[in-house]
């Protein structure tokens, strides 16, 4: 009985087929950081290199499903993230849009861990293979707690850094 149920859904499952892609852009980035022991943020901006890849398959005629791993460079620092939910909507055969949820790392003396969400558009197929890619990303709330002896000491035991992020990319599709 549980054959004939295993074979169908090898059968569905076939025809459906993943592929794999690369991006590769620049990024400008506002890291607005609460401190320990400091009143107000503290703000500073960045420009620095993207990459990122995954792999994605279709979800129906208009959507597809995607999982990422993205490497930014801030400054003096790396900012990792990873999109678990990364869903496209294709608005016609040139343009799409993207939403997306995951998780991120700033990589400071120790490592904060927070929120990873945003959006974006894609123009399709700019050149062959190759897509345009503009993101807008929010590293939310990423924590890092205060353990070194050369951390505030006393208020909050973490400090918080929100990364906001404009990505520019080229993805190219294998």
């Amino acid at each position: 009985m549980r054959l004939p149920l295993l074979i169908s859904l090898i059968a569905v499952a076939l025809p459906a087929r993943a592929e794999l892609f690369v991006d590769v852009g620049v990024n400008a980035s506002e890291v607005r950081s609460s401190i320990a022991n400091r009143a107000g943020k503290v703000v500073r901006s960045e420009t620095g290199a993207h990459l990122g890849f995954g792999g994605r398959r279709a979800v129906g005629e208009r959507s597809d499903m995607s999982f990422r791993v993205e490497i930014d460079s801030l400054g003096s620092d790396w900012f990792f993230a990873v999109r678990a939910l990364d869903y496209r909507y294709h608005l016609s055969d040139r343009f799409a849009i993207s939403g997306f949820l995951g998780a991120s790392r700033l990589d400071l003396a120790t490592p904060a861990w927070g929120l990873y969400i945003g959006g974006g558009g894609t123009w399709k197929n700019i050149i062959e293979g190759w897509d345009l890619n503009l993101d807008f990303s929010v590293g939310d709330k990423v924590a890092r707690d205060n353990l070194l002896a050369s951390d505030p000491q006393g208020g909050m035991p973490d400090n918080f850094h929100d990364v906001y992020s404009i990505k520019l990319s080229m993805s190219y599709t294998f």
